[in-house]
């Protein structure tokens, strides 16, 4: 079992970013609603900022669900560990992932790949910046079916087509 886990910075970002950006966001929003009272375009600042502020909240609420900050794997199965607030474990064999999205599979490498797993029914992310990265997608790729390592493969062929062009 090899165990992958992301640096402290990396855990700091992923983990309380939003705080500190939520709070930036919520004094320019706070302004905004004061200014609107003197001068009325300022609603568009507001509504704008109110816009951002739930964008990012619900974009870390989804990484607090999906994506541990501990992950261990081998030839069999990937255990993932250390959610935010959460002490729950999952196992995903990989003879029962049905699907890998994202990252360089979409043409995007600085996203995050998502693992579905069919049979338990659950989505499990993972950034680029866990340690090792690229130890832990070609461990999941070398165990993953036959069939889908064959469908991930013309994709990524497709997407280098397209870029050529």
């Amino acid at each position: 079992m090899v165990t992958f886990k992301y640096s402290l910075f990396a855990k700091l970002i992923y983990r309380y970013g939003n705080i500190i950006a939520t709070l930036f966001l919520s004094i320019h929003f706070i302004t905004s609603l004061i200014m609107m009272f003197e001068k009325w375009y300022f609603v568009f600042f507001a509504l704008i900022n109110g816009f951002f502020i739930f964008l990012i909240n619900k974009y870390f609420i989804k990484t607090y669900k999906l994506f541990p900050f501990t992950i261990t794997a081998d030839n069999e199965k990937i255990v993932c560990q250390n959610f935010l607030l959460s002490k729950k474990e999952i196992t995903i064999n990989h003879s029962d992932i049905e699907n890998i999205t994202g990252g360089i599979f979409s043409g995007y490498p600085t996203r995050p790949i998502y693992i579905y797993d069919g049979k338990q029914r659950l989505t499990v992310g993972f950034y680029s910046h866990v340690g090792k990265f690229q130890n832990l997608l070609t461990m999941i790729l070398k165990n993953i079916p036959q069939p889908l390592y064959n469908r991930l493969l013309d994709t990524m062929k497709d997407l280098r087509i397209e870029r050529k062009k």
